[in-house]
């Protein structure tokens, strides 16, 4: 008897040690906060193989271990700009910022996006979005790398019929 509680305190107390290392591997990886400054400069034009009209590209980000966990940018379409129809290998979620959106996914209707929004685009799902007609918008994107580095995939232009469908009401 006194041999097995021996053993389940010495389980135990190694238990807690390897719980202990865990907790101090984690707070290394609080200590290691990386900053990257907003440089305006470092942003672009989106180019017309992949948007219609004007969008500017905040200088993409990415954040993680190595920066290899998940990647972003801020973007900002004037009023009828648009991304080409795209996937991602990994999904994509969209958070509108500012402006009255669209978004619609291959087969589905168009949707209406307003500030606050969250889309999820999961993995591989062909789709596209940008501002509506009349309203400029801006989003926040996030999307994460497959086993490549690649988080999009650009298709075909977006017809200005499916543009210009009527939005679902939310």
């Amino acid at each position: 008897m006194k041999k097995l509680l021996f053993l389940t305190v010495a389980v135990f107390a190694l238990g807690a040690q390897g719980s202990y290392a865990q907790d101090a591997q984690d707070k290394e990886k609080e200590k290691a906060m990386k900053l990257q400054k907003f440089d305006e400069t470092k942003g672009f034009v989106g180019p017309a193989d992949y948007f219609t009209g004007d969008v500017k590209v905040d200088a993409p980000f990415s954040s993680g271990d190595e920066f290899k966990d998940y990647q972003g940018a801020m973007v900002h379409f004037d009023a009828g700009a648009r991304t080409a129809w795209h996937t991602h290998p990994k999904g994509q979620t969209i958070y509108i910022i500012s402006g009255e959106g669209r978004a619609q996914t291959e087969g589905e209707a168009v949707r209406k996006l307003l500030p606050g929004d969250v889309v999820w685009f999961p993995a591989d799902e062909k789709h596209w979005h940008g501002a509506a007609p009349n309203s400029a918008m801006s989003h926040m994107a996030i999307q994460s790398p497959d086993e490549k580095g690649d988080v999009v995939t650009w298709l075909e232009q977006v017809s200005d019929e499916d543009y210009t469908a009527e939005p679902q009401e939310n």
